[in-house]
């Protein structure tokens, strides 16, 4: 029954980033000028209220089974920011989120950390997890403690592995190669664009 519900739900979640045009494919420049065949773009998700609602669900249900003693949340910027919110009222969890970068007065992590504190780092990408560690030094530098952290989907692009190496679980809700096996059994991309997914990944 959990995995049906699961399916269930990636079904819903894979049609309807597409549909909100939160996941798109094709020819994409990424930031750091790399090519990818897909381009995903979260931080337009409030505006799909049922979409938005799942992925927040889905996302808070990850931090109850996988790291039920938190202590408190901490968004990563800004996308990060906007899972975090909703998931810390559902859970009743306080929430820090950390900035790039300070500018004048700013601190880096807005919030109280208490020292010893366990907390589980929230975004909504995984890609090599520079971002997050980030986020998880500003948080250790505060007192905190980061075992975990918490994201809508995982590029496949080393992040895992590279916040493994720092004692850090990486935990998502999906991935991009489920989501594209998704879309495809449901026709809505093409084997063309499967392909191209799965060869990019393999290619990291």
């Amino acid at each position: 029954m959990a995995w049906r519900k699961r399916r269930s739900r990636l079904n819903d979640i894979a049609e309807g980033l597409v549909k909100a045009g939160a996941l798109q494919f094709g020819t994409f420049t990424l930031p750091d000028g790399r090519d990818s065949p897909y381009y995903v773009n979260m931080k337009g998700l409030p505006n799909y209220p049922g979409l938005y609602g799942m992925v927040v669900e889905a996302m808070s249900e990850l931090v109850s089974k996988k790291a039920s003693r938190a202590d408190a949340l901490c968004a990563v910027p800004l996308p990060g920011l906007l899972l975090a919110a909703p998931m810390a009222v559902a859970l009743r969890k306080p929430l820090v989120y950390t900035r790039t970068e300070k500018r004048g007065n700013e601190r880096l992590v807005e919030g109280e950390v208490r020292p010893g504190w366990n907390v589980v780092l929230v975004g909504d990408l995984a890609t090599s997890g520079r971002t997050i560690l980030s986020a998880a030094e500003a948080i250790q530098d505060e007192g905190g403690k980061v075992s975990s952290a918490v994201v809508a989907i995982d590029r496949l692009e080393g992040a895992r592995e590279n916040l493994s190496r720092k004692g850090i679980a990486l935990y998502s809700v999906t991935d991009v190669v489920e989501l594209a096996d998704t879309l495809h059994s449901m026709e809505l991309i093409t084997k063309e664009n499967l392909k191209a997914i799965t060869k990019s990944v393999g290619s990291r």
